[in-house]
């Protein structure tokens, strides 16, 4: 799962508006490595951290009162998946649009 959700995440930082940072950053030294894609906008922190064996966790904080604003776990076993359940995560960190 870890090579589905580092191609995902490499769309989702090729499609993000320019005030949006993002890194992604590969662990290997467990016998369940992960990616941790981080992400700086200008009034949040938001973090998700997919291990080889799917599970997941979608983190977004406020940068002025450090408050959390979203916190999600899962697990996914494709990319499809994942897009699914993290729609809000990327909605709520300004990455989507909110449906009208």
């Amino acid at each position: 799962m870890l090579q589905t959700f580092c191609a995902w995440a490499k769309d989702t930082i090729a499609a993000l508006p320019p005030e949006i940072h993002a890194q992604l950053t590969l662990g290997v030294t467990s016998p369940n490595p992960a990616a941790i894609l981080d992400f700086d906008t200008p009034v949040a922190l938001g973090r998700i951290t997919c291990w080889d064996s799917g599970d997941y966790v979608a983190e977004i904080l406020d940068q002025q009162s450090g408050r959390d604003l979203f916190d999600q776990k899962g697990a996914c076993r494709s990319a499809e998946a994942l897009t699914a359940r993290l729609r809000p995560f990327l909605r709520k960190l300004g990455v989507l649009p909110h449906p009208g």
